[in-house]
């Protein structure tokens, strides 16, 4: 083979793998983006203690606001972060005093050693083994998408979980969900969601130990095991038949 054919052979091959390269990175960098923009649907997942509060859909079109780098550094100044909060609840006056000093929290709530009696339970659910705390609303009133919090459960002993937030959605209620989730040691992801009204919150917490539900009235209020919300009644069938009637023996 002659020196030009030889270096035909070798300019050819470069740039068939340039090409080559050039579409597999831009084929590969698509298909990340249309996973990153994905992933924030696949958040929405409301737990059963949400459910009862929660429409089937946001009225605002720009409500739902997806977790990033970007969207954090959109309230590192507290001014930026009061108007996002003033517009989401236009009808409320935010301390900035107040909502400073809730950023420096890191918590949601406090376990509360007096039980609240007032709360609309039972008697019998007062010492079921529920979790009685001192919520922190202004604290989640202040949570932007990208920011972390921690929850804690005392529940079989102390766990801490660290919840990012990842989605934020207004309702035509004069109510708001906080959607995030928890990376857990077992490298599964567990989901989290908080919804406040005027006065009542409710919230689902996945976890590695469980589902836990939460509902506070004011910042009164409690966690639990769903084991003990739902407890199953020894003495009651769980069979089912195919008809109405029972078999006769």
């Amino acid at each position: 083979m002659n020196n030009k054919n030889y270096y035909w052979l070798i300019g050819f091959s470069v740039c068939l793998g340039a090409v080559a390269f050039y579409k597999f990175n831009t084929t590969d960098t698509t298909a990340t983006s249309v996973r990153a923009v994905n992933v924030p649907q696949e958040n929405l997942t409301l737990s059963q203690a949400d459910t009862t509060v929660m429409p089937s859909s946001p009225t605002l079109a720009n409500s739902a606001q997806s977790s990033s780098k970007k969207d954090t550094d959109k309230y590192t100044h507290l001014q930026d972060r009061l108007e996002a909060m003033r517009e989401r609840r236009p009808n409320v006056q935010f301390d900035p005093v107040a909502v400073e000093a809730a950023l420096q929290r890191t918590t949601t709530w406090e376990n509360t050693k007096k039980t609240p009696k007032h709360l609309p339970l039972k008697p019998e659910e007062f010492t079921d083994g529920r979790q009685f705390i001192q919520l922190d609303s202004l604290k989640i009133e202040t949570l932007m998408p990208g920011d972390s919090v921690t929850v804690s459960i005392t529940d079989l002993g102390q766990h801490d979980y660290k919840v990012v937030i990842d989605n934020i959605e207004k309702h035509d209620y004069n109510s708001i969900s906080w959607y995030g989730h928890i990376d857990g040691n077992d490298g599964q992801t567990y989901q989290v969601s908080f919804t406040r009204g005027e006065k009542l919150t409710l919230g689902g917490v996945d976890t590695p130990e469980g589902h836990y539900v939460l509902q506070a009235h004011g910042n009164d209020g409690w966690i639990a095991s769903s084991k003990i919300l739902f407890k199953v009644d020894p003495n009651v069938s769980d069979e089912v038949y195919p008809t109405e009637e029972k078999p006769h023996h």
